[in-house]
């Protein structure tokens, strides 16, 4: 590079292509020594700067170059014998909210697999670029489905996700639930109480963005029956409910749920479908005393995960055993009301689907459980955690918990040599889906 330089040159170097055996040796090179004399850039841009873009790569490249493309993509260089001449799997980041970044660092840990660079798919004209595999090819593993031998999405989740229409298979699982319609109009003609009416003001009422899983901040508290719709805007949909009746709380007072975390597989003939549960479940337990006369967000909606396992946690420890068997049973019925429900969730002939979600239960004094939501995008394993300086010792023990809970589903998902049997994964029940080819 010195060399190059002194005779004026512009120098660029590929990222990909820079090798070293010290990977702190490798990054210092890559960040600090290099950029002295020449910019360092990526494989994607270089291909860019050549011909326009991955895509136009795509067009005419031959298969020499493809190889070559993906070797130095998955950081083992050109003409490396990969994995000492075992099959490759090949899986591809394209930049979808969900886990896939994450299922992707897991499998990558796994001999054998190795990134696969990507391509623009389309653009849209609100949302952007989507990308997909380059060469539009179908890899082992990717989170777009349509590219992707085995989907992280099932077909349909939205009627597990949706508030508004997971009602309708879990409707006696729930509070009592009222839907209000994008144009301000309560469904099917059924409104809430007035306000004189008995018990419409004795226990707070939750109005909730149908559409939206976002830690709270999709729900607005009111007490009367006659402030809801101040919460509430056209063009959304809405359902909502009033408080759970004499919750059953803490020893000290305050209010907590479990969320239940659970696995949903449904395989390549499209109709088989298997579930299981998580016996590492954790409640959200309030920070303040619970009152019904509190509207305050800290209080009424309990968003932060307790690190403790609820068989361990003090002033509720008593009530796991119990409340974990109930919500095994009910969590499988409302499951097997939706893949037995034609034109809900799906299976996709030739193609694994599955999906690790969560369910909100919080049972009563009286021995009952009611769930709240399915949450088909909980927030597990979150990427900001990553750097361990930003976690203190609460998010240390929950960023651990939910890897290794992400890293058991996919031994169970897709199995390996050296994999588990699913860990705290307990299978529940297997059932049969609609077949949509008869």
């Amino acid at each position: 590079c010195q060399v190059l330089v002194d005779e004026g040159v512009d120098v660029k170097v590929v990222r990909e292509c820079v090798g070293d055996d010290d990977d702190a040796r490798l990054e210092a090179t890559l960040e600090h020594l290099l950029p002295v004399y020449a910019k360092v850039i990526s494989l994607k841009d270089m291909i860019v700067d050549a011909v326009g873009g991955m895509a136009e790569f795509a067009e005419n490249m031959d298969e020499e170059s493809e190889r070559a493309l993906v070797s130095l993509y998955g950081g083992r260089g050109a003409g490396n014998d990969v994995n000492n001449g075992n099959i490759v799997k090949y899986c591809t980041d394209c930049g979808r909210r969900g886990h896939g970044r994450r299922f992707i660092q897991l499998f990558l840990k796994r001999p054998g697999w190795q990134n696969y660079p990507t391509q623009t798919w389309y653009e849209h004209f609100i949302k952007g670029e989507f990308l997909c595999p380059l060469g539009k090819k179908v890899v082992d593993f990717c989170d777009e489905p349509e590219f992707s031998r085995l989907s992280m999405y099932i077909a349909g989740r939205e009627w597990l996700d949706e508030k508004d229409k997971v009602v309708s298979f879990a409707k006696e699982y729930m509070p009592v639930t009222y839907v209000l319609d994008s144009e301000g109009h309560w469904e099917g003609g059924r409104k809430p109480p007035t306000d004189s009416e008995d018990g419409a003001m004795d226990w707070p009422w939750f109005v909730k963005e149908a559409d939206k899983n976002l830690g709270g901040a999709a729900i607005g508290i009111c007490q009367r029956p006659s402030e809801i719709k101040d919460l509430t805007k056209l063009g959304q949909r809405y359902v909502v409910q009033q408080h759970v009746k004499k919750p059953l709380l803490t020893d000290d007072g305050r209010k907590a749920h479990l969320k239940f975390y659970s696995l949903l597989v449904c395989e390549e003939d499209g109709v088989t479908w298997a579930l299981y549960t998580y016996r590492g479940a954790l409640l959200s337990i309030s920070p303040n005393r619970w009152s019904p006369d509190d509207l305050s967000h800290d209080t009424q909606i309990t968003i932060h995960r307790h690190p403790e396992h609820p068989s361990e946690t003090k002033g509720w420890r008593q009530h796991w055993t119990s409340t974990y068997a109930k919500c095994q049973k009910s969590t499988a019925e409302v499951i097997r009301r939706a893949v037995e429900t034609k034109g809900t969730v799906k299976g996709r002939l030739g193609k694994k689907q599955f999906e690790v979600f969560s369910v909100d239960w919080m049972p009563d004094e009286d021995g009952n459980i009611w769930m709240f939501e399915f949450n088909l995008s909980p927030a597990v394993a979150q990427a900001e955690f990553d750097d361990v300086r930003k976690r203190d010792a609460r998010r240390d023990i929950l960023m651990r918990h939910d890897e290794t809970m992400l890293q058991e589903a996919l031994d169970i998902v897709k199995p390996w040599e050296k994999g588990g049997e699913g860990g705290q994964w307990e299978k529940v029940r297997e059932f049969s889906g609609v077949d949509y080819l008869k």
